[in-house]
């Protein structure tokens, strides 16, 4: 988007945006306003014309005055958190729904984006990537609150300082940010920007991530989620188009977000497109059901656009929506349709995950599931394999009786 914001522009835009987007009701929306307008005042002390990214950040870090996000009042972390969807719309055009503020200005910040391009070349995952700018963001922004803008003002005691300001029951983020800090460091190191390999000083924990079943929803919850999407407007025949894509096809979400008009071939009823994630080219049947959602979207509630992505935004500039978006409206219509999703995921992985259940209760095999998934290998598909517990429990083995006499022994090994 363009610098020069005038605050009024800039707010009412991002109102409608919530409204249009997320569905938010009239109070949510005046909610967020009030807690915009602190910046205004902010910007008017200071004799400021425009707003920009830059100025949220200076607002918040005035809002901080060096105490942690925890330290802050529940009125303090509100208008931190209204601050971080109006700074996310700014610099984007778009707002994702956990959306917040990313703090990597000065040189600190410099190297840490130059870190994260050297990451990206590297074509990791795009959850793997916000995961990570999220964590620098926060160290960053630690330094700044303490006083700390140079690299080389950097000491290993302050990074410890650092971590144990984290909430000690989010075991993961700690695990996580311990491990992005060492990367960053060792990256410093090797580029010759740092003299001390500060990654070394870096300690490690014990945190051990337990692999979970992966979560998926019957055939009659799927078509609940379907009929719960009101199709006689823009954004529904958007959404439901985009849920169809997930379902019936398995697509990722960043590959829905990345669909262009060239990969859907109409007259060989197929979608052929490279996946965003792994690079390698699938082919997969335009099925009617996907086929007619398309068009609806694309006859009826597509903006006029000359854009070639398929998918856009529903207000202008007509942006492609971003793959967070498509994960935020999914888990949105989920939501609204009432399903029962406790201990359950429910995103676009979780849609994909109940295809391969489908499959698996139609006795596909593990090769056909595999292609259909996109997947280079079948390693990667038996991951899916534990959805279907039915046939895992043919596998089990009978655990053999144990001699009462087992129990009544006192000390010694009783040979059965």
């Amino acid at each position: 988007m363009q610098n020069d914001f005038n605050f009024d522009d800039i707010s009412l835009k991002a109102y409608n945006y919530l409204k249009e987007e997320f569905f938010y009701k009239y109070v949510t929306l005046r909610h967020y306003q009030s807690r915009w307008l602190p910046v205004k005042e902010y910007m008017k002390k200071k004799g400021l014309k425009f707003i920009s990214p830059v100025v949220c950040n200076d607002f918040l870090l005035e809002l901080y005055k060096g105490r942690t996000h925890e330290e802050l009042s529940e009125k303090e972390k509100s208008i931190e958190k209204s601050i971080s969807v109006l700074c996310e719309y700014l610099e984007k055009g778009s707002v994702h729904r956990r959306c917040k503020v990313r703090h990597l200005g000065g040189s600190i910040g410099l190297l840490m984006k130059d870190f994260l391009a050297q990451k990206q070349s590297r074509r990791l995952k795009q959850i793997t990537l916000e995961k990570l700018e999220s964590h620098l963001s926060n160290f960053n922004f630690w330094l700044n609150t303490n006083g700390i803008f140079s690299i080389n003002d950097i000491r290993h005691h302050q990074i410890i300082t650092f971590i144990k300001s984290l909430d000690p029951h989010k075991k993961a983020l700690i695990h996580d940010t311990l491990m992005d800090l060492r990367g960053f460091f060792q990256f410093l190191f090797e580029k010759g920007i740092m003299p001390t390999n500060l990654s070394t000083f870096i300690p490690r924990d014990n945190y051990q991530m337990q692999a979970k079943l992966p979560a998926y929803y019957t055939e009659e919850e799927i078509e609940k989620l379907l009929k719960s999407v009101d199709r006689g407007n823009i954004v529904g025949k958007r959404d439901y188009a985009i849920l169809v894509l997930a379902a019936f096809l398995g697509l990722r979400v960043s590959d829905i977000a990345h669909l262009r008009f060239e990969n859907l071939h109409w007259d060989q009823n197929t979608i052929f497109l490279r996946q965003y994630k792994t690079g390698k080219n699938i082919s997969l049947p335009l099925l009617p059901v996907v086929g007619n959602a398309l068009l609806d979207y694309i006859q009826y509630g597509r903006p006029k656009s000359d854009e070639q992505y398929v998918f856009l935004l529903v207000i202008s500039p007509f942006l492609p929506i971003r793959p967070q978006a498509i994960a935020g409206l999914i888990n949105r219509r989920f939501s609204s349709a009432g399903l029962k999703s406790t201990n359950r995921r429910h995103g676009g992985h979780a849609l994909r995950n109940s295809l391969v259940k489908e499959l698996l209760n139609n006795k596909q095999s593990l090769p056909v599931i595999s292609e259909v998934l996109g997947h280079k290998n079948t390693s990667s598909t038996r991951h899916y394999i534990r959805i279907d517990s039915e046939s895992l429990s043919h596998c089990a083995l009978e655990v053999p009786l144990v001699n009462p006499l087992f129990y009544n022994q006192e000390g010694g090994m009783l040979w059965l």
